[in-house]
């Protein structure tokens, strides 16, 4: 299987929740299999001030800080990261 993102050669895992939020137990599962599988981890969040889902939810990462660094900066200066 193909990677669609991939930083500094590691393979990054993306997850994206089905409604507002990843459930905090599912979150828990996949930081714990990105620190055991050293695969930098994106997810995606519903601002919880919104009433509404939104197109474009919040978008965090979990890594190295250079990693969480790195997507910060994507999503600044625009750039799709998938």
């Amino acid at each position: 299987m193909d990677s669609i993102l991939s930083w500094q050669g590691l393979d990054v895992d993306l997850a994206v929740p089905v409604g507002r939020e990843i459930p905090p137990k599912t979150l828990q599962w996949l930081m714990q299999h990105a620190e055991q599988k050293m695969r930098p981890l994106i997810y995606q969040v519903q601002d919880p001030d919104v009433s509404v889902l939104e197109k474009n939810p919040l978008t965090l990462a979990y890594g190295p800080p250079a990693f969480q660094e790195w997507v910060l900066e994507q999503e600044q200066q625009g750039n799709k990261l998938w």
